[in-house]
C-alpha cells in the first residue's frame, strides 16, 4: 500500500510540473506579444503639415471616395504636379463646406507630404 502511495505522489508531482510548465509558457507568449512594436488599437500621430508650402491649382472634381478626392487639373509646376488626373488625400476640415459633386470646377491648394499629395484648401471656381 505504501508503494501505491509513492506512485500516486510521483504522478501528482508530474501533473503539477506539466501544469506549471504550461502556465509559464502561456505567460511567456503573452509577454512576447505585448513587447512587440505593433500594438493593436494604437494610432500613430501624423506629423503636422502646417509648415509645408502650399501650391495653387485649379481643376474639376472627378470623384470622392472616403478621404481620396480625384481631380482633373491643370497642374502645379512648382510642386512638380503635371496636368492630368490625380488623387489627393482630403481631410474633413478641407471638404466640409467645399463643393464635392463630380463636375464641379474648383480652385485648390495642395501640399506634398511624406505620404503623398494632400489638399489643404478647396473652394468653388467661377
Amino acid at each position: 500500500m505504501l508503494a501505491d502511495l509513492g506512485n500516486f505522489g510521483k504522478a501528482m508531482n508530474i501533473r503539477y510540473f506539466i501544469a506549471a510548465a504550461a502556465g509559464l509558457s502561456l505567460t511567456a507568449c503573452g509577454q512576447a506579444s505585448q513587447d512587440g512594436r505593433s500594438k493593436p488599437g494604437v494610432v500613430e500621430a501624423m506629423p503636422s503639415t502646417e509648415t509645408l508650402p502650399a501650391y495653387d491649382a485649379q481643376g474639376v472634381i472627378s470623384s470622392l471616395d472616403g478621404q481620396i478626392l480625384t481631380l482633373d487639373h491643370d497642374g502645379a509646376s512648382a510642386a512638380g504636379l503635371k496636368p492630368g488626373r490625380s488623387q489627393f488625400k482630403a481631410y474633413a476640415d478641407v471638404i466640409a463646406e467645399a463643393p464635392i459633386a463630380p463636375g464641379t470646377r474648383v480652385k485648390f491648394q495642395v501640399k506634398k507630404t511624406s505620404t503623398g499629395l494632400e489638399l489643404s484648401k478647396l473652394e468653388p471656381r467661377e
